[in-house]
């Protein structure tokens, strides 16, 4: 579901001025309002009557600007607020009833506007934990989607947390076939639904022993793609409901799933020792970066480990970021979970690697693989 929206302003060169930029910007639906601007009680009635997210109401001055935000804040606190002027001497950020308001010129660039408009949804929002973790993989079959359902089974059996694991990749999550599970709603709904989740949650959701999922698998042809704002409400949402929330990621981050992967307190790129995941893992870490995700928040999870391979420490040397967790070549035991549809067993080599994993994320520290001499001839290049 698009962001809701309305526009008051004086006349319609203002307001086309505003539609114009929600039209570029993309994922708005704008409810229709008056050719001209109301009064702010007028205003909070037209608000009441379609429970809009986001509100631009055309300011005069600075007086004019305060009073209005403040009718409105107190009649409908949740929703954000952005003044908008041309001709506009004063500060473009006031101390106002809510907080602060910011008044925008009508001529911005998409993604300028879309930073005011995240701000503004930002600012009425109750404040949420940092405890979403994703997991994505260097290339494809890296295990990522492996480690992110063990490592969210083991923050709940051996941490005592409350924990979620999302598959956001909607194309094909495999927890639901790992599991055995057979889910009658998916992660799609929940996007599709995502301006209501409390009403419909305990639908959407399926419990597995301790944990929950939101599942992605169900046998559909046609996956509707979902805008920003529906991952921005379902990440706010599940992180005020649970200790931790671990999201599963494809590869490849879009204009959508960047909301997750650049509010996350950590996203982790699983690799595995050969060359071509090494070299991918660098790449999608740069990609990473671009798409706002802070450096020091982005970790190396160096997956199908054996003491044979290359060294964990050369590894984070040459990708430049740490390799902060090792998860061994365990096969046997991971080929016997998946024929008997469980989690990893606790006593494996993989699964006391995964217990190990879910204990730094609930607070004990993590280890980082100290820095090694020897580096790979091959990646001096690259």
């Amino acid at each position: 579901m698009m962001l809701t929206a309305m526009i008051f302003a004086a006349n319609g060169e203002p307001f086309s001025r505003i539609q114009r930029r929600c039209i570029d910007a993309g994922g708005f639906n704008l409810f229709r309002t008056p050719d001209y601007r109301p009064s702010a009680p007028d205003m909070v009635r037209i608000i009441n009557s379609f429970n809009p997210e986001l509100v631009f109401f055309e300011v005069y001055d600075r007086e004019d600007a305060i009073k209005v935000e403040s009718t409105i804040h107190i009649s409908c606190p949740n929703v954000a607020l952005l003044g908008f002027a041309d001709n506009w001497d004063a500060d473009r950020t006031l101390k106002a009833n809510g907080g602060y308001l910011r008044v925008i010129p009508s001529a911005l660039a998409p993604a300028d506007f879309v930073r005011q408009v995240e701000a503004a949804i930002d600012a009425v929002r109750v404040p949420c934990p940092d405890n979403a973790i994703v997991f994505l993989p260097a290339k494809a079959g890296s295990g990522a989607s492996t480690v992110a359902l063990n490592v969210t089974g083991a923050l709940a059996h051996k941490c005592g947390k409350s924990a979620i694991l999302i598959e956001a990749d909607v194309h094909s999550g495999p927890a639901a076939m790992y599991l055995n599970l057979n889910p009658k709603r998916t992660v799609v709904e929940a996007l599709q639904e995502s301006h209501r989740l409390e009403a419909c949650w305990d639908e959407l959701v399926m419990p597995v022993q301790n944990f929950t999922i939101l599942p992605a698998f169900r046998k559909q042809n046609d996956v509707p793609q979902a805008s920003p704002w529906d991952y921005r409400r379902l990440l706010t949402f599940t992180r005020l409901r649970y200790e931790h929330v671990v999201f599963d990621l494809p590869e490849v981050v879009n204009d959508a799933t960047e909301v997750i992967v650049s509010n996350a307190r950590t996203v982790y790129v699983v690799c595995t020792p050969e060359v071509p995941s090494l070299m991918l893992a660098r790449k999608r870490c740069a990609g990473l970066i671009d798409r706002g995700v802070p450096e020091d928040r982005l970790k190396i999870v160096l997956n199908r480990h054996s003491k044979d391979g290359p060294e964990p420490s050369s590894i984070g040397q040459i990708l430049g970021y740490p390799v902060t967790q090792l998860i061994p070549n365990d096969y046997k035991s991971l080929w016997e979970a998946n024929l008997k549809r469980c989690l990893v067993p606790d006593k494996s080599a993989a699964g006391r690697a995964y217990e190990s994993f879910a204990w730094s994320l609930s607070g004990r520290p993590e280890a980082t693989v100290k820095p090694a001499r020897g580096l790979f001839r091959v990646f001096s290049a690259a």
